[in-house]
C-alpha cells in the first residue's frame, strides 16, 4: 500500500464501520484470509466490470485516474499484473488493489482473487505513529 501506508505505520482502524454499509470503490479495507490480516484499495465492487492493459486499468470501459498508486518499476514482471479481465464482479464481493502496483498480491493475482464481503472487518481511518501521526487515510 505504499506510499499510502508505510512499512512500521500503525493506524486506527473503525472495526464497526461496515457493520452498517458495503465498501465502496476507493476505500481502503482491512480483511482477513488465512489468518492473515490485509490492507487493499477496493477498485470495484459488484456488478463493476474491470480489466488491465499494460498497466492501464479501466473501470466499467472508463480508464481510471488514480494519483494515489505508485509505479517503483515502472511496470511488473509478473504478466498477470499489468493485464488482466475483463472481470465482473459478483454480489458479495469486490476486487481490491494495493497503491504499491508493481508488486502488490492482489485480485489481480489467480490465486489471490476477489474479496468476499464478510471477510472485510475494517475501515483504516488515520495513521498514529509519530512522524506521520493524524494523517486521514484515503
Amino acid at each position: 500500500m505504499e506510499k499510502t501506508l508505510l512499512q512500521g505505520d500503525r493506524f486506527v482502524v473503525d472495526m464497526r464501520y461496515y457493520m452498517y454499509r458495503p465498501p465502496s470503490r476507493g476505500d481502503i479495507v482491512v480483511f482477513s484470509r488465512d489468518n492473515t490480516y490485509f490492507v487493499k484499495r477496493v477498485i470495484a465492487v459488484a456488478g463493476d466490470t474491470i480489466q488491465g492493459r499494460n498497466g492501464t486499468v479501466s473501470l466499467n470501459g472508463d480508464v481510471l485516474s488514480e494519483p494515489y498508486i505508485q509505479h517503483i518499476n515502472g511496470g511488473s514482471n509478473a504478466p498477470e499484473l499489468n493485464t488482466f479481465g475483463p472481470i465482473t464482479v459478483p454480489p458479495g464481493q469486490c476486487f481490491v488493489m494495493g497503491d504499491n502496483r508493481d508488486v502488490s498480491y492482489d485480485s489481480r493475482s489467480h490465486d489471490f482473487g476477489l474479496v468476499k464481503g464478510e471477510t472485510i472487518s475494517g475501515k483504516p481511518l488515520y495513521i498514529s505513529l509519530a512522524a506521520r501521526s493524524g494523517r486521514i487515510l484515503r
